[in-house]
């Protein structure tokens, strides 16, 4: 089958991870796959193995199957000679204006709200990429769409045996400076925490080129992992630290419903509560059962976040919903 993926980017935010683990794992199943990005440059901070040609090339061929997830990028694939096109749905923003979207209103991101709209009105195979996503689509618009969860890296993200400083309780956040990815809630909720133990240290890794390879002890060094995104499709970070047997804090959002199970493998609090993640840390840093319930929970719950089994579950969907047989495989 010749799968196309339509990217804003390659970098390492944004979603590709899923879209360069996703390409690699239909080219070792002998599927004719390319990414289409701006630049057309490789993908520098992770292994990919599909063909990688700038966008500008997208319309000289014919497409089984056309995927994007970035919303502007619609009419790229409305134009392309594809017998299956997929919306590949990693994240629904202003949620609130989406149910009452009204084009003649302005709000910071009207533009790419209008994309999204539209890529929601197109006549494409629509995907969600987590539970929560479908289900709120469903509820709230009226629209069901395909479900097809991504996995971790087990290769990347696992735990590492580290060396810890026992007089020092490391505490280990993404440390991304845009708004809604929360690390300001986490400062202020860690300087509460310090008041009573002194011993609190916030560490972060982004911007920090921290190699994919290196990330497993990176989190591995830290005694907790906190994350407090006010939104997200799919939580990668805290995936990926459950993956590495750190306990977490994180927001209560549809961005971890799958994994991060309240009391069980995560500890839950409101985005932007400063006063709940306050709470939060001090009951992990007070009670180590607490964490090692956790991470034990949690190393158990991520054997079920497996790529090649992803990969496959998506091939057999796109297989089915192109009406191409995987047996005998695609026209090439």
């Amino acid at each position: 089958m010749r799968i196309s993926f339509v990217e804003p980017h390659l970098k390492v935010y944004g979603g590709i991870r899923r879209i360069v683990e996703f390409a690699n794992r239909f080219v070792d199943r002998g599927e004719d796959v390319t990414i289409y990005h701006p630049e057309g440059t490789p993908c520098d901070w992770l292994p990919c193995r599909a063909r990688i040609l700038p966008t500008s090339q997208l319309h000289e061929s014919d497409h089984d199957v056309a995927i994007y997830n970035n919303p502007p990028d619609y009419p790229l694939v409305r134009r392309a000679r594809a017998r299956l096109k997929v919306f590949y749905i990693l994240a629904l923003y202003d949620r609130d204006q989406l149910k009452k979207f009204n084009p003649k209103i302005f709000w910071p991101k009207k533009g790419r709200m209008m994309a999204l709209k539209r890529s929601l009105q197109m006549p494409f195979l629509h995907v969600s990429n987590a539970t929560w996503m479908q289900r709120w689509l469903r509820e709230n618009l009226n629209m069901e769409t395909e479900l097809q969860l991504g996995g971790v890296n087990h290769e990347l993200f696992h735990p590492v045996p580290t060396v810890k400083d026992p007089d020092v309780f490391r505490i280990l956040c993404s440390g991304d400076t845009r708004a809604h990815k929360g690390t300001a809630t986490i400062v202020k909720a860690v300087e509460i925490v310090q008041r009573k133990y002194p011993s609190v240290k916030l560490d972060t890794y982004h911007g920090k080129g921290i190699a994919q390879e290196d990330m497993a002890a990176e989190y591995g060094r830290a005694d907790l992992f906190v994350d407090a995104q006010w939104y997200a499709g799919w939580n990668n970070p805290v995936v990926e630290s459950m993956a590495c047997g750190v306990p977490i804090v994180c927001s209560a959002i549809g961005g971890v419903e799958d994994f991060a199970v309240h009391e069980e493998t995560a500890l839950h609090a409101p985005a932007r509560d400063v006063d709940a993640f306050a709470e939060a840390i001090d009951r992990l840093i007070a009670s180590r059962e607490l964490r090692e319930s956790l991470v034990a929970a949690g190393l158990e719950r991520v054997k079920a976040f497996e790529w090649d089994q992803a990969a496959d579950q998506f091939l057999a969907m796109l297989y089915r919903r192109s009406g191409l047989s995987q047996e005998s495989g695609a026209s090439r």
